[in-house]
C-alpha cells in the first residue's frame, strides 16, 4: 500500500465507521492503526511511520490540538484531518493554525471526508516526489563527494546499498512489480546507473527493523537474483543506522566486488568473504608487509584504502587483522610512527617545524603541531629545547 493511515475518536461506533465506509484501499491506504486517545496514537507513530492522521479533537487524556502540538516536534510527521464537533468549531481553527490541513464539522459526511481525504493525499504526493528526489541528489553527492547537504538531516534509519553487476532486468521494476515483497518493509529504494554494466541500489527502511537486518539484506540480494539473470552478482555493503553513513556502505560494497571470482555464489557479503577467502600469504604476513609499507611511505598522503590494497585485503578485513596485530587502529598506528620521525628530525636536525611537517606527511603546519603536542604533551620548539639542552 501506498500511503500509512492512524485513526482516532474516543467514540467506538465513529471509529468503526472512519475505518469501513471510506474505501482506504481504492485510495492507495492501508490503516495501521486506530487509537481512542491522543496517546494511543502516539505509541502507533512512534513504531511506525504514519502519513496520514485523522483524529477527533475533542479526547480524553490529549486532546486533537494537544497531540498537534505533541506532532509538530518530531521529524517526518503525518499530516492531520481534524473532526470536530460544531461546539469546537473554535479548537478547529486553531488546529489549522497548528499545521493540520483540514478539518471536518460532525455528524461527518462521508462524501465530504473523502474528498478531503484524496486533497490531502495529493499534498502528500507532491511533497513525497520533492523529498525524494531531494534525497536522492544529496545521497548521490555525500556517497560520491563526501559533501553533506546543509538542508539533510542525519536520518536515523535503516541504511544499506548493493551494487548489481550484470543485470538484464530494469532494477526499479525488479522492486516495483512486487508489492508483495515492498509491503513487508515499505523501503525508499534510490537506484543509480554507475555504468552499462553495475547499478548502485540504496536501500532506506524505518529504524525498528535494524534487528532484522541480516535477514533483510539477505531477502533482497535473494530477489534481485531471481527476477535478474544467473550472470548477476549482487555485492552487499554494510547495514548503517544513519543517513551519514551510507558512504562506507557504498565503499564497502565496492571493495567486495574484487573478490567476486574468490567467492562462491552470486551474493558477495563481508562474512562469506571472511569465511571463504583464503589468502595464499599468511595474515601475520600480510599484516608484516603493512607495516614495512607504512614506515615507507609515512610521509605521502597515506590513507588505509592504500595500504590494504597494497597487501591484497579488503579495508574492513585488514583494519581487523591490524588492530589484532598492532592493538592500534591504521591511524593511531601511522601517527605514531610520524611522531617518532619527527621527534629524530626535531633532536638531530635544524630543520624549520613546516620542513619536519612536511617530511611526516603533513601539508599543515598548525595541524602537524596540535598533533605532536596532544601525542608529546610539548609543541615541537619546546621539544626541540628540552632533547637540546640534555
Amino acid at each position: 500500500m501506498g500511503y500509512k493511515v492512524v485513526i482516532a475518536d474516543d467514540e467506538k461506533l465513529i471509529l468503526k465507521n472512519l475505518a469501513q465506509i471510506i474505501d482506504w484501499q481504492g485510495l492507495d491506504c492501508e490503516i495501521i492503526g486506530t487509537a481512542q486517545n491522543g496517546q494511543e496514537v502516539m505509541e502507533i507513530i512512534k513504531n511506525q511511520q504514519a502519513d496520514l492522521l485523522l483524529t477527533d479533537i475533542s479526547m480524553p487524556e490529549m486532546s486533537g490540538i494537544e497531540l498537534l502540538k505533541t506532532l509538530n516536534q518530531i521529524n517526518n510527521k503525518p499530516m492531520v484531518i481534524l473532526i470536530s464537533g460544531y461546539d469546537d468549531f473554535e479548537y478547529a481553527k486553531e488546529g489549522i493554525k497548528n499545521n493540520a490541513f483540514d478539518y471536518i464539522l460532525k455528524p461527518i459526511d462521508y462524501d465530504e471526508l473523502e474528498d478531503c481525504v484524496k486533497r490531502a493525499l495529493n499534498k502528500l504526493k507532491e511533497q513525497k516526489v520533492s523529498v525524494y528526489e531531494h534525497e536522492k541528489y544529496a545521497i548521490y553527492e555525500l556517497i560520491t563527494s563526501g559533501k553533506v547537504d546543509a538542508q539533510i538531516n542525519n536520518k536515523q534509519a535503516l541504511y544499506f546499498s548493493m551494487i548489481v553487476k550484470n543485470y538484464k532486468e530494469d532494477i526499479e521494476l525488479i522492486f516495483t512489480k512486487n508489492e508483495d515483497f515492498l509491503s513487508k518493509w515499505n523501503p525508499n529504494l534510490f537506484v543509480y546507473k554507475l555504468s552499462d554494466k553495475e547499478v548502485m541500489v540504496v536501500v532506506e527502511m524505518a529504524k525498528h527493523f535494524i534487528n532484522q537486518a541480516a535477514d533483510i539484506t539477505d531477502a533482497f540480494s535473494q530477489h534481485l537474483l531471481h527476477e535478474g539473470s544467473d550472470q548477476c552478482i549482487v555485492s552487499v555493503g554494510k547495514v548503517g543506522d544513519q543517513l551519514f553513513e551510507i558512504k562506507h556502505s557504498v565503499d564497502a560494497a565496492k571493495e567486495l566486488l574484487k573478490y567476486e571470482n574468490y567467492i562462491s555464489g552470486n551474493v558477495l557479503t563481508e562474512e562469506r568473504l571472511k569465511k571463504e577467502y583464503k589468502p595464499s600469504r599468511s595474515a601475520a604476513d600480510m599484516m608484516e608487509e603493512a607495516l614495512g609499507f607504512i614506515r615507507n611511505n609515512f610521509q605521502t598522503d597515506l590513507g588505509v584504502e592504500q595500504t590494504a590494497e597494497q597487501v591484497g585485503l579488503s579495508v574492513s578485513y585488514f583494519s581487523l587483522l591490524f588492530k589484532q596485530k598492532t592493538g592500534l587502529t591504521f591511524l593511531d598506528y601511522l601517527t605514531n610512527v610520524r611522531m617518532e620521525y619527527a621527534c629524530h628530525f626535531l633532536q638531530n636536525t635544524d630543520l624549520k617545524t613546516y620542513e619536519i611537517a612536511e617530511k611526516v606527511g603533513y601539508t599543515d603546519q598548525r595541524y602537524f603541531s596540535q598533533v605532536f603536542k596532544r601525542k608529546t604533551k610539548k609543541t615541537p620548539s619546546e621539544y626541540r629545547k628540552l632533547v637540546k639542552n640534555k
